[in-house]
């Protein structure tokens, strides 16, 4: 019987392992599809990395990534939500739902994201720099004209700083800030 019970273990054993390696071969072949651009390609290879194991944070955010590539953002945005569900404080899922938020221009679904993750870490470079962005985005005022608030700009402002403080030599942050400068000697 122990023998029996031995025998059972390793082929289970051995069957998770190959799961496992057959899961990252998956994901490793949609990758290289997906850096080729070939990104119908690298979805569908996705989805079959995501049937193997629905758990798989990496899977649902690459799948995310080849459809936001096709501009497929509704789909994109689901599979984030599902890297999201995987692991709720994982910033990655949220940078990743927040940029196509950006792209199709909800602000306030972004800022939401984007917040989220800098409470969780409070030192994430991208973010801060995204929320900089984001707040110099135009939005719908109160008064219900389309325009960036000055409380939007002085959210920019210390998400920009902030992240100056982070990486000073950063080439994309001083950018960002100069372009914010200018924004302010326009007005």
């Amino acid at each position: 019987m122990r023998i029996f019970v031995w025998f059972l273990t390793a082929i289970l054993l051995s069957g998770c392992s190959g799961g496992a390696e057959d899961l990252q071969r998956q994901i490793a072949k949609g990758k290289a599809l997906l850096a080729e651009g070939k990104h119908d390609a690298a979805a569908a290879e996705f989805l079959k990395a995501t049937a193997l194991d629905k758990n798989s944070m990496e899977a649902w955010l690459q799948l995310g990534n080849a459809y936001a590539a096709q501009k497929k953002y509704d789909v994109a945005l689901a599979a984030f939500v599902a890297a999201k569900k995987i692991d709720r404080h994982s910033v990655v899922p949220h940078v990743a739902h927040a940029k196509v938020q950006i792209e199709l221009g909800n602000v306030e679904s972004a800022t939401t994201e984007l917040n989220f993750v800098v409470e969780m870490d409070p030192k994430n470079l991208e973010a801060l720099l995204l929320l900089g962005k984001v707040s110099q985005m135009p939005t719908k005022q109160p008064d219900g004209s389309i325009g960036v608030s000055k409380a939007s700009i002085e959210r920019a402002e210390l998400n920009l700083q902030a992240a100056a403080a982070l990486a000073p030599e950063n080439a994309e942050v001083k950018r960002e800030l100069e372009r914010l400068k200018n924004r302010g000697a326009t007005k």
